[in-house]
């Protein structure tokens, strides 16, 4: 016999002879193991007779039948199990609970009898873990399971012991019993607010509202509108509310809305939180006239830009820019421009600003146009103001695209080498007319550095795409300064882009 296994042999008779004092890490099926290898339990270890008492006092039963619990076998063959002993001597140090350290509460929220194991350290440990135990028969006993019994599943583990688990009851996923008090809409009154801030209780009354009567709508409402403030940022109550705002009529509606912008940013501070923001986006496809449309304008306007920058705010900007005319965004519009760079290299900023250039009218239009146009060479290096100017590409305004690429004059070359003014420059010369793309590679071909676009990670993708829609002259240009570098190229990564790119479609090009 190895040393290893002489060793363990060892500590093993100690530990039966009582001499070895037990240890929080022993496992308890080795427990199990030597007191059923030793029936005859020295009394000189206090902890193994203690274990094998409470083993044996387990009061086990089927269908409320008692069983012969004459051998440790035996003791695991039921459906409940009664563990009133273990609590009292959990409540004396004798016994705590603790979880295994492999899969200690499985997926059904059950835990394994085996977890029992004597330490003193742990006393009254146990209780604070009933709620998710789900122990039955015995003193613990889940009041939200509706006393349904828990059903034992055996598992062959250390020869004859078996895991004795206890899962959660069959009416999992179902209605909670305490909801099932409420069978008439009398039964409601009062209730309706914490009923919307339960998981289960909004999800109750939604079901409610759908199949619900005039008279009972009212209701809802009447005892929720007090606190519509508070629930439409709620994690549970803001889908009653997107539920019930779709249903009342429109002077509720307004009275909603009257409710969510009695105070100053208090509308703004609502759409910023990430339930409050999808029930107001609710709320503004139900909105019918011009005094509701005021109601919610006039409240945007007061932190429109901090909206616009935010990830849960903007959706509401938006919403307001594409439904409500620019006559009734114009506040809103005139801060965008004023803050235009800012807002157009923000992640949620640049797409607000598009929405913005599409959904305006007259001179706000070309108000945001101008404030882009001017910033366009910086915004067309940044990460996210990249796509404004391409948006404003897309458009095809012959006068817009003309002040734009005025501005890009004598930077092409700059643009080209970098991973964001590279997308605007293959843009331009995708969207612009002939002369104009023409103008924009001639300024390429003329720059001293321009072989060092076919090997640059960015560059390469320009000349690819002006080779792609040059014709002629230009096209020849291209191609020559290729075959010059060439030998370059085949030892570039980025260079052999280029030349597979050319060699694929030489027939495109009519080479």
């Amino acid at each position: 016999m190895d040393p290893y296994h002489q060793q363990q042999q060892q500590q093993r008779r100690r530990f039966l002879a009582g001499t070895a004092p037990f240890s929080p890490e022993t496992p308890f099926s080795r427990l199990i193991d030597q007191s059923l290898a030793s029936p005859e339990t020295s009394t000189q270890n206090p902890y193994l007779e203690t274990l094998e008492s409470v083993f044996l006092r387990l009061n086990v039963s089927h269908d409320n039948q008692p069983l012969h619990s004459g051998s440790h076998d035996n003791i695991f063959n039921g459906s409940v199990v009664d563990f009133k002993i273990l609590d009292d001597l959990a409540s004396s140090g004798q016994v705590g609970f603790l979880p295994t350290q492999n899969n200690d509460i499985n997926a059904f929220g059950a835990t394994r009898v085996q977890d029992f194991v004597h330490n003193p350290m742990m006393a009254g440990y146990n209780s604070d873990l009933r709620s998710n135990t789900f122990v039955y028969g015995g003193a613990y006993q889940n009041p939200n399971l509706n006393n349904r019994r828990g059903v034992m599943q055996r598992e062959s583990h250390y020869g004859s012991m078996n895991n004795v688990l206890v899962s959660k009851s069959q009416n999992y996923g179902r209605r909670p019993p305490w909801l099932q008090d409420y069978v008439s809409w009398e039964d409601l009154s009062g209730k309706i607010v914490a009923l919307a801030k339960d998981q289960h209780g909004c999800k109750f009354l939604q079901r409610l509202i759908e199949s619900a009567t005039r008279e009972q709508i009212d209701m809802l409402f009447y005892e929720v509108i007090d606190y519509v403030g508070g629930l439409i940022a709620d994690p549970f109550g803001n889908y009653v509310v997107q539920k019930l705002v779709e249903v009342i009529s429109e002077e509720q509606r307004t009275r909603v809305l009257r409710m969510l912008t009695r105070t100053d940013f208090q509308l703004v501070r609502i759409c910023l939180d990430v339930h409050g923001t999808r029930a107001v986006q609710k709320l503004l496809n139900c909105i019918t006239n011009p005094l509701q449309v005021s109601l919610v304008v006039s409240a945007l306007n007061q932190g429109a830009v901090a909206l616009i920058k935010d990830s849960n705010g903007h959706h509401v900007i938006q919403h307001s820019v594409k439904h409500f005319s620019p006559q009734d965004n114009k506040y809103i519009l005139k801060q965008v421009a004023e803050k235009c760079f800012e807002i157009a290299t923000n992640k949620s900023g640049c797409c607000v600003l598009q929405r913005c250039v599409e959904y305006s009218e007259g001179e706000h239009r070309d108000r945001l146009v101008a404030e882009i146009i001017a910033n366009a060479l910086l915004l067309a290096e940044d990460h996210y103001g990249n796509y404004v100017v391409q948006h404003i590409l897309d458009l095809k305004m012959p006068q817009i695209t003309e002040n734009l690429l005025a501005q890009f004059d004598g930077s092409y070359t700059a643009l080209s080498c970098n991973k964001y003014g590279s997308n605007v420059v293959e843009k331009c010369l995708l969207t612009t007319s002939e002369d104009q793309s023409t103008q924009i590679i001639l300024e390429l071909l003329s720059n001293p550095g321009a072989s060092m676009l076919l090997v640059d990670p960015f560059g390469n993708f320009v000349i690819q795409k002006a080779l792609s829609v040059s014709q002629g002259e230009v096209q020849r240009g291209l191609i020559a300064l290729i075959e010059r570098n060439s030998q370059m190229m085949i030892s570039n990564i980025y260079g052999q882009k280029v030349l597979v790119w050319l060699t694929k479609n030489r027939r495109l090009l009519n080479l």
